[in-house]
């Protein structure tokens, strides 16, 4: 990604700007912000920025040196960055106002959604999904999406229970974990792939008996539920995220999990 020269995260940087005696041209700036762009960068494949959520890293970037402590180092969740952006407001210990109106500022593009493009060509969120079966030790294919009629709209096989998935959205970005069986929520998920164990939620041969999902700046709400395997059939549909809400995951603790359903409505 590169800083959107139009878009706030270019203002903030001119604005915090220091020992400027004279107008900085937009293509000078850009070519100094480079190495901050690639210092957000590296962590996009972890975190998939938006380009407000970049522009604002990228701003933070600059006058902090990188955002590796902010994220620590990529292990942090995007509302835990946003929840830290307003502690680096100091210098030898002491609250600077300049400091902490930046940070303010920063965090507020940070969180402000990506303005929709108009209804005549929006692009409407689609969620695609797949799923990793024990009995069989393979992946199924991609979903997109859910139907009630048909195998095209869930992904899994009917009592095979499941130990991974993966999830992507299309636009905006989606954050999954799952419960095993054992009693262990995984950690929080933003990827999709097969093969990279860091993209996808779960572990070989740990059947899954929940999952939790949520997603940001999105069009429509994101919506999912579950298939038992002991007793064959589904669970609630379910909008929200949570460990401990049991209306805000979908399963049941102890039960294993053979297919799953993910759509946007």
């Amino acid at each position: 990604m590169s800083l959107n020269i139009s878009n706030n995260g270019i203002r903030l940087i001119k604005k915090y700007r220091t020992k400027t005696t004279q107008p900085i041209t937009d293509s000078l700036l850009k070519k100094e912000l480079k190495t901050y762009e690639a210092k957000v960068n590296k962590y996009n494949s972890k975190y998939h920025w938006n380009q407000n959520q970049f522009d604002a890293m990228v701003s933070f970037a600059y006058n902090m040196g990188s955002i590796d402590r902010l994220t620590a180092n990529g292990t942090r969740s995007l509302e835990d960055i946003a929840t830290k952006m307003t502690a680096y407001n100091k210098s030898g210990g002491k609250i600077l106002y300049s400091l902490t109106s930046r940070r303010k500022a920063e965090k507020e593009l940070f969180l402000t959604p990506i303005s929709a493009a108009p209804s005549s060509s929006s692009k409407k969120t689609q969620v695609t999904y797949m799923t990793h079966r024990i009995p069989c030790n393979q992946w199924g294919k991609e979903i997109t999406g859910y139907h009630t009629s048909n195998s095209t709209g869930y992904s899994g096989t009917f009592g095979r229970e499941i130990d991974k998935i993966a999830i992507k959205v299309n636009q905006g970005s989606i954050v999954y974990r799952v419960h095993q069986k054992d009693g262990t929520w995984s950690r929080e998920t933003t990827g999709f792939s097969k093969t990279a164990g860091s993209k996808h939620a779960g572990s070989n041969g740990k059947a899954i008996d929940a999952i939790a999902v949520k997603a940001k700046n999105i069009s429509g709400t994101l919506k999912y539920r579950v298939h038992k395997k002991s007793d064959q059939k589904w669970g609630k549909w379910i909008t929200g995220y949570s460990k401990t809400n049991s209306n805000q995951y979908a399963g049941v603790f102890g039960e294993e999990i053979d297919a799953v359903q993910i759509g946007i409505r």
